[in-house]
């Protein structure tokens, strides 16, 4: 998977910065983000994923631009983020059970 980043920003409605024109490329591989809380690690993943817009900026992946192939986007991808507690009474095999009948 490729992604490439253009001149990227975000900037929440209470004003805060989160990113900054951001440019990166990322070439097949692994890829690690590094970076203390607040540095924008999780803005920046959101909007990869298509769960937040950005400001500002251009994302394309794997050829994709993410403001008009969304729908495209989201079927190459898989997100779980860091604190994910939305099922949180079920059972690690209740919950598998649950997610291969999606």
């Amino acid at each position: 998977m490729k992604i490439k980043i253009e001149d990227l920003s975000k900037v929440y409605k209470n004003g805060k910065q989160a990113l900054s024109d951001i440019n990166l490329e990322i070439e097949n591989g692994m890829f690690g983000l590094l970076g203390p809380n607040g540095a924008g690690k999780s803005s920046l993943m959101r909007i990869l994923v298509t769960l937040m817009k950005p400001t500002n900026g251009l994302v394309n992946i794997n050829g994709f631009d993410l403001q008009k192939d969304r729908r495209e986007i989201r079927k190459m991808l898989g997100y779980l983020p860091q604190d994910f507690r939305f099922f949180t009474k079920l059972k690690t095999w209740e919950f598998l059970d649950y997610a291969a009948g999606l």
